[in-house]
């Protein structure tokens, strides 16, 4: 009796134990600063433009297809692009700029995206500083592609998988001349995410809960 209640307590603690361990590991994705003009347009966006920036194909087409969908739900005219970007070349910058210019859209949303180890967020990175004020260079669209670092990093060796994802979204009005909102967020344990679409998801929820925040609409 002794040892089938010792084996029955065992068993418990250990899946107690593995149940801790697989909620230690479970990607979460949180805001880290968000930033908005002071001179928020106050006509809702005619016709807003999702265009992206990652490494993954996967996870710009999962990302611009949820956003524009769930915006629509909020009476956002949100249209995907369905262009991606993957790298900072001469072409690319050129298919960039062409993919804004030839849009009818008035306001553009930029969804930008970093890997990262543990090591610190390179600042060229970013559209918003530390002080959580955007950089001089950053206020257009262009500007801020072109502060886009292709997300490369040096494994020490061994087993090794980039743990830390952060991302921004930024609108800009006028065709991208003009920055008028932008959030960074960061996501932990990035290695468990199952799918693009999955980290997608998570990623599309924090942000419009920091639009709805800052009465982006």
């Amino acid at each position: 009796m002794r040892n089938a209640v010792r084996s029955a307590l065992s068993a418990a603690l250990l899946g107690a134990a593995a149940l801790a361990a697989g909620c230690s590991t479970a990607p979460v994705t949180a805001l880290e600063v968000s930033w908005v003009t002071p001179q928020l347009p106050q006509a809702p966006f005619k016709k807003l433009l999702i265009i992206t920036v990652a490494s993954d194909e996967f996870v710009q087409i999962a990302f611009q297809d949820q956003m524009a969908a769930k915006l629509k739900e909020r009476g956002v005219n949100a249209v995907a692009s369905h262009r991606y970007f993957t790298r900072y070349t001469d072409a690319e910058r050129a298919r960039f700029r062409q993919s804004i210019e030839e849009s009818d859209a008035d306001f553009v949303l930029l969804a930008r995206v970093t890997f990262t180890d543990a090591s610190a967020q390179h600042s060229a990175d970013a559209v918003v500083g530390g002080n959580g004020v955007p950089y001089a260079d950053a206020t257009g669209i262009y500007g801020a592609y072109g502060r886009y670092f292709y997300p490369g990093y040096s494994a020490p060796g061994g087993d090794y998988a980039v743990k830390n994802v952060t991302a921004e979204a930024s609108i800009f009005a006028e065709k991208g001349e003009k920055l008028i909102w932008s959030a960074r967020t960061r996501t932990t344990n990035a290695q468990n995410v199952k799918s693009g679409a999955a980290a997608a998801t998570q990623y599309i929820a924090v942000i419009l809960d920091a639009m709805k925040k800052d009465k982006v609409f």
